[in-house]
């Protein structure tokens, strides 16, 4: 019964006026190839098992971390960063939601980030963190949004990493303890050296 009024749901997004229906469509992810019936019960099938409806604070918290880390960067390293993240929310060494992650960090009591320690730099660097609208933002958003509803479904390209700097700093001290994944754009990925496959440390 469940997977079927989420049929229902989708099939009445997919046939609503205009497409798929713009402001609907910031919850969940349809693909052209599922709007007929067998793709949209195996959507529904989908949305069911994994538990794929977007929360909204997710991916804005992952689209600022996109955009601020990586916005001019290759789709490769705008991906890459946002595999860190997840990489992270599945550690048991970080917290487990998203912005979580993305905002942990020393805070005063006001709430307000003490700068410089923070574990994403822009966070806390003293500047302004809502993203000028632009076609980069647009973009970043976009990407949050299908990195989260299709994590599962293309191979890690930072191999399990969990930290990463630029290339044009000095190489930090935690660096030391980790290994070097890859290298992607103006970013260095590391991971623990006690990592497995399947597994974060």
């Amino acid at each position: 019964m469940k997977k079927f009024i989420l049929f229902l749901a989708l099939f009445l997004i997919a046939a609503a006026p205009g497409g798929t229906g713009s402001q609907m469509i910031d919850y969940f992810y349809i693909h052209p190839d599922n709007t007929n019936q067998t793709g949209l019960f195996e959507l529904a099938e989908k949305i069911e098992k994994r538990n794929i409806f977007l929360n909204i604070e997710d991916v804005m918290c992952m689209a600022k971390n996109i955009f601020f880390e990586a916005a001019v960067e290759s789709t490769a390293g705008k991906i890459a960063v946002a595999q860190v993240t997840l990489n992270r929310v599945r550690s048991p060494k970080y917290p487990n939601t998203i912005c979580g992650v993305v905002y942990e960090g020393k805070h005063y009591a006001s709430g307000f980030p003490k700068r410089n320690q923070c574990q994403f730099s822009w966070y806390c660097d003293g500047r302004v963190d809502t993203p000028p609208e632009s076609r980069l933002w647009v973009d970043a958003q976009d990407l949050a949004k299908y990195i989260i509803l299709r994590q599962y479904d293309f191979p890690d390209i930072t191999d399990g990493a969990t930290h990463y700097h630029a290339k044009y700093i000095d190489t930090p001290k935690w660096a030391v303890q980790k290994k070097v994944t890859t290298k992607i754009d103006e970013h260095i990925f590391y991971r623990s050296h006690g990592y497995r496959k399947g597994f974060s440390f």
